[in-house]
């Protein structure tokens, strides 16, 4: 009886540390190899304007790029370990990109909040009037990387609206070794079981309002998915705030230990400065 009761415990000792490392397996994300590509590396046109560089390069995408002030003159220094955040405008408004969401992430308030030497932001453009091909954009964001050394490579937010939403999502599906963390604003992207098991290391932000019709239907169902079973992720749902793009003082619904109410921002700093 003794021989069969240690047999069963040492079963189940194998079964629980099979589980654990099979867990942390699923959670940790992999490495992405950086690659160097002429196509994506090298620019037709490049103006700069204050802290931020405005560059067109030959495979048709046009980008603007803000370093900080402090590694203007000093971008090969990699120990400054910059966060990237990656912006993604919605259909039809490329213009935006730079004006309306790279501009946000720039404030003052947010560069002092996020990293103690602040972060890099790049506004991307799509080639037509929406995002397509998540493999260029991907490479497209390495070499921008790999260009400038102060940017960490392992430290990359994506943030989304609406298609640019749906798009930075299907991107972090496709190269799940990009991002450390993806924001989707009204996004409708519908993952599968295989896209959400690659997804789970990477951290969540995502939001949807009941009475964007036709786009909450699509995302809500994903947005409750990855705010349960990814990462240090949040699923946040109005009811009336229609289709809109995730800002600096949204709230989450979480209370933090201060007692106040966690902010975008907040999460945002929870994940950049993940040790």
């Amino acid at each position: 009886m003794k021989k069969k009761i240690a047999l069963i415990a040492a079963i189940l000792v194998i079964i629980v540390s099979g589980l654990f490392l099979l867990k942390k397996a699923l959670y940790t994300r992999r490495k992405l190899s950086f690659t160097i590509d002429t196509t994506y590396y090298w620019t037709k046109q490049q103006i700069q304007t204050g802290c931020w560089t405005y560059e067109d390069s030959p495979s048709g995408f046009q980008y603007n790029l803000y370093i900080p002030e402090k590694y203007q003159n000093d971008r090969d220094n990699e120990s400054a370990k910059l966060p990237l955040i990656v912006t993604f405008h919605g259909s039809d408004e490329r213009g935006a990109s730079y004006s309306k969401y790279g501009r946000m992430f720039v404030r003052e308030s947010f560069q002092k909040a996020i990293y103690p030497e602040g972060a890099a932001v790049l506004a991307l453009r799509s080639r037509i009037n929406y995002f397509t091909d998540t493999h260029s954009t991907s490479l497209l964001i390495q070499n921008v990387c790999l260009k400038n050394k102060c940017i960490d490579q392992t430290n990359i937010i994506g943030y989304g609206f609406s298609q640019g939403a749906k798009f930075v999502v299907q991107l972090a599906c496709d190269e799940p070794g990009l991002f450390r963390g993806v924001v989707s604003g009204s996004g409708f992207h519908q993952m599968t079981f295989s896209e959400l098991i690659k997804t789970l290391p990477i951290q969540f932000y995502w939001a949807t309002s009941e009475d964007d019709s036709g786009i909450f239907e699509q995302g809500s169902p994903t947005g409750r998915k990855v705010g349960k079973y990814c990462k240090n992720s949040r699923y946040v749902q109005y009811k009336t705030r229609r289709h809109f793009f995730v800002e600096l003082q949204d709230k989450t619904g979480r209370i933090k230990k201060d007692g106040t109410e966690e902010t975008f921002v907040d999460w945002m700093c929870s994940v950049v400065n993940e040790k």
